[in-house]
């Protein structure tokens, strides 16, 4: 209940900041984005905000693996990252997922630059689609709270999304929140709202975007077979965690930067944000901390991106 009442407390106080007036005409896109540009609420425990990529890549070091099957470092070539080929990654100078928990204070020094949110308008059909890509320079979730080195899944780049769909008219109708590899929607009567602006609980560490506080199943499908046997077998039911009240950013703390099909350049890079993907299990459970794929790619090679109103309609309904 306190939990509760700290939430709306803190949402009370935005009501004045965030209140936008009455819409009597037809907004531009970069109205809109700011018209409906979402309020972020984050864990106590949570050490990273959205920041900007230009601070990940000024930290970061661009690899192409080569056919001895490592990746090896190799210079930016002008006019910035490459948007062709593969065997592409940006890895993150000086810190490396594999650390767990201890690697968070490596990220989260470099990752003090200003708030940033990455702002795209478009139109589908009639429909207009406004999506807020949310990027983070280090991903941490733990099977704990608060998090520890027990165990958890650990990667660099973390790219989310928070969509709003407006009719043609710039009514809005739903919104629909990225978490893992799914999503949740809601009709735009049901999502929690100041003023115009969505309320989005950003889980601690996976920064899964989430409709309400508390404790959140995390969807089993997002996890490989032998993954999901070793969860089953031991009973084990992995969840997202938005528990204690901590920062609040949106409107006013969180710049919108305006993003398109083809600017700026690093949406077409076709490589990996960062360096492998790690897990850790503790033995005798599992086998330790093992490798667990790549880091993420970029939105514009997310379905989410490619096909919003596809992609969203395949969330659950929250």
């Amino acid at each position: 209940m306190k939990v509760r009442l700290a939430v709306l407390a803190a949402l009370v106080a935005l009501v004045g900041v965030f209140a936008v007036p009455a819409q009597a005409e037809e907004l531009s896109p970069e109205q809109l984005l700011a018209q409906f540009q979402p309020i972020t609420m984050f864990d106590a425990t949570e050490a990273f905000t959205p920041t900007s990529v230009d601070d990940f890549l000024a930290d970061a070091d661009l690899q192409r693996l080569g056919g001895d099957g490592l990746y090896h470092a190799v210079d930016v070539p002008p006019p910035g990252l490459p948007v062709s080929g593969d065997g592409w990654r940006l890895d993150h100078r000086g810190c490396t997922p594999a650390g767990g928990l201890a690697a968070i204070a490596c990220y989260a020094a470099a990752a003090s630059g200003p708030s940033v949110v990455y702002g795209r308008f478009e139109v589908r059909a009639g429909t207009i689609v406004l999506q807020y890509w949310y990027f983070y320079a280090d991903d941490f979730w733990s099977l704990q709270y608060p998090p520890s080195a027990f165990a958890w899944q650990a990667h660099e780049g973390d790219w989310e999304v928070v969509t709003v769909v407006l009719d043609s008219e710039q009514n809005p109708v739903e919104a629909a929140y990225s978490q893992h590899c799914t999503g949740e929607r809601r009709s735009w009567a049901n999502v929690q709202k100041v003023g115009t602006h969505p309320v989005v609980y950003v889980a601690t560490g996976s920064h899964a975007n989430l409709f309400a506080p508390g404790l959140h199943p995390i969807s089993l499908s997002c996890y490989p077979p032998p993954i999901q046997a070793i969860l089953q077998q031991n009973n084990v039911t992995p969840f997202d965690f938005v528990l204690v009240p901590g920062r609040t950013l949106g409107p006013g703390s969180t710049a919108i930067e305006r993003v398109n099909e083809n600017s700026p350049r690093w949406l077409r890079f076709p490589g990996t944000w960062g360096e492998a993907q790690f897990i850790r299990i503790p033995p005798p459970i599992g086998p330790g901390t093992i490798p667990f794929g790549t880091s993420p790619v970029g939105p514009s090679f997310h379905d989410s991106w490619v096909d919003p109103l596809g992609t969203i309609a395949g969330y659950s309904v929250g």
